[in-house]
């Protein structure tokens, strides 16, 4: 086998089994729930908050512990990217094992792949944090509205 074989063969290995995960794996179980909402962006521009947490997210911030995706930019404008989770990058992660701690991630991705402000964002994270270790998966994300007042 050619190494560009081999490659697109892992690439697309790597793609199958993170796509068949039905919900997100966490370090003290899985993460089942997501919520979406908007935030404050850079110069006030507009942002998206993705949670994920182990029981149903009724409030931001969860009880407990979650996971916080932020990107910067409207839905339309990340859809179907790969957003990559770096200190370079318009998009980071937080792992909150209680109210009064977090970490945040070292590495990984964010993927919106469908949905809208309002209705329910599909997608999928891998995220690497020093502690915490690696969550990934796919996320359904109910829209939570809120006033979002930046400045």
């Amino acid at each position: 086998m050619t190494v560009f074989r081999v490659t697109c063969f892992s690439l697309m290995a790597a793609l199958v089994l993170a796509c068949s995960s039905d919900g997100v794996v966490g370090p003290n179980g899985r993460f089942d729930h997501a919520a979406a909402t908007f935030a404050c962006g850079p110069a006030d521009g507009p942002a998206l908050a993705i949670y994920l947490a182990p029981d149903p997210i009724t409030s931001l911030e969860p009880a407990g512990v979650f996971v916080r995706v932020y990107v910067s930019g409207t839905i339309d404008e990340i859809r179907g990217a790969m957003l990559p989770i770096s200190t370079h990058s318009n998009a980071a992660a937080w792992f909150h094992p209680n109210a009064n701690e977090y970490e945040i991630a070292t590495s990984g991705y964010l993927m919106v792949g469908s949905g809208s402000a309002g209705g329910t964002l599909e997608g999928s994270v891998n995220l690497q944090f020093p502690s915490a270790g690696r969550v990934h998966g796919a996320f359904h994300a109910e829209w939570i509205p809120t006033n979002v007042l930046c400045g």
